[in-house]
């Protein structure tokens, strides 16, 4: 993400970030601009939930799906396995 430096107006980059609260985060910035180099921090919060997930319909979905089995998809695994059409005669 990126602002804009609030000395000099040239784009700033984030260097690095942290949680603050699970809907807070506080940046680090750093300007762009060599003379300026101004560096600043900023918080980035949640402001407004818009829509939330449906849960019901996710349960609910989630129980109607079956379990798929765990596949090997290697040389030694089950779907290396010759089918009848290709065994090797003996």
């Amino acid at each position: 993400m990126a602002l804009k430096c609030p000395e000099c107006g040239t784009t700033a980059h984030a260097r690095t970030s942290a949680y603050e609260a699970p809907s807070v985060k506080r940046s680090w910035y750093q300007c762009q601009n060599l003379e300026c180099s101004c560096t600043f921090t900023a918080l980035e919060s949640v402001d407004t939930i818009i829509m939330k997930p449906r849960r019901n319909e996710q349960e609910s979905d989630k129980a109607q799906m079956p379990e798929k089995q765990q596949k090997t998809l290697n040389r030694y695994g089950s779907a290396s396995k010759l089918s009848s059409r290709q065994q090797i005669p003996v």
